[in-house]
């Protein structure tokens, strides 16, 4: 009797010890309702580069979907007739969705704080006058912020690209570890920063003395710059740099020396990446205004791009 006791006990203990794991095991459960029939897919970007997919079929309207995700994430639901997914923010708690087939956006969503959260900083984004400036001042304060990367990369036929861009190279901690910063970055990798006609966005490097400048603060706006990108182990550079100061010699343009070896982190500095500079010598000539006239410049093609950007020259 005193045996079976103790194992009463022993197994009253160990069930005690079970069940705080198991109560706070937590999961997500999506309730929902729509027009839609057949098949309806609930992707879920929780990876750093990859995304997840479940699907489910919808019975008399009615659909459901539950699983688990570590942190709040970007999710979607889409359906073959839809023109564009459903995007919200996805949660261990119970969500209902009541979705608007025709104007996704539209859809009611309750039971995640998070998506709350996403859904009212898009409300003001849309209501903004200057969408641009509100996302700056967003990004300036919260440049962690999980909801950014998403919001930037959905907006950009939106926003100016060289907005885009400056936003990215500020976002920090959290921000950086979403799908959606992945592909802003390969976004930024595959597409050039600067083309020919374009305004040459501001950027920031370290001069000689490593002071931090911004390209907008030492520009001259009353002639040509050339931005001619060096280092100090680049033979080549040297010489095609004596070559280019001479062809600008007596022209209202001068020559701004960017020293990758003058940033501790090298090839790795944000600027070159911003400017998808990747080899050395590297030209870019802008006009006063601000205007990339050409870019990635060989010595050769210099003095036709002065030409045909009928630089003054300086008569004594």
């Amino acid at each position: 009797m005193d045996l079976h006791i103790a194992r009463i006990k022993f197994l009253a203990v160990m069930l005690c010890l079970l069940l705080p794991s198991v109560s706070s095991a937590q999961g997500f459960e999506i309730s929902g309702e729509s027009s839609l029939t057949g098949t309806l897919t609930l992707n879920i970007y929780d990876g750093d580069s990859s995304s997840r997919s479940f699907t489910a079929k919808a019975n008399k309207g009615r659909f459901f979907f539950s699983g688990e995700v570590e942190a709040p994430t970007v999710a979607s639901i889409q359906h073959a007739t839809m023109q564009r997914p459903l995007y919200f923010y996805l949660e261990n708690s119970s969500l209902s969705i009541n979705v608007n087939a025709s104007r996704p956006e539209a859809s009611i969503i309750k039971g995640s704080r998070s998506n709350s959260e996403y859904r009212y900083l898009m409300e003001r984004y849309r209501a903004s006058a200057d969408p641009n400036g509100f996302l700056r001042q967003y990004v300036k304060e919260n440049n962690s912020s999980i909801y950014v990367p998403f919001i930037l990369y959905e907006q950009m036929p939106n926003l100016d690209e060289a907005v885009v861009r400056q936003l990215v190279g500020q976002l920090t901690g959290d921000a950086r570890k979403v799908y959606h910063y992945t592909l802003l970055r390969r976004w930024m990798r595959q597409t050039p920063a600067v083309s020919e006609g374009s305004e040459m966005p501001d950027f920031a490097f370290l001069d000689s003395k490593k002071t931090r400048r911004t390209f907008y603060q030492v520009r001259d706006t009353s002639e040509y710059t050339l931005l001619y990108f060096t280092a100090n182990w680049c033979d080549i550079c040297a010489r095609q740099r004596d070559q280019a100061q001479n062809q600008l010699e007596g022209k209202n343009a001068r020559l701004l020396l960017i020293n990758i070896d003058d940033n501790p982190n090298g090839w790795d500095a944000q600027y070159l990446k911003q400017l998808a500079v990747d080899h050395l010598p590297y030209m870019i000539l802008i006009d006063p205004k601000g205007i990339v006239v050409g870019r990635d410049l060989r010595i050769w093609e210099l003095e036709r791009a002065l030409k045909d950007s009928r630089i003054n020259t300086f008569t004594n």
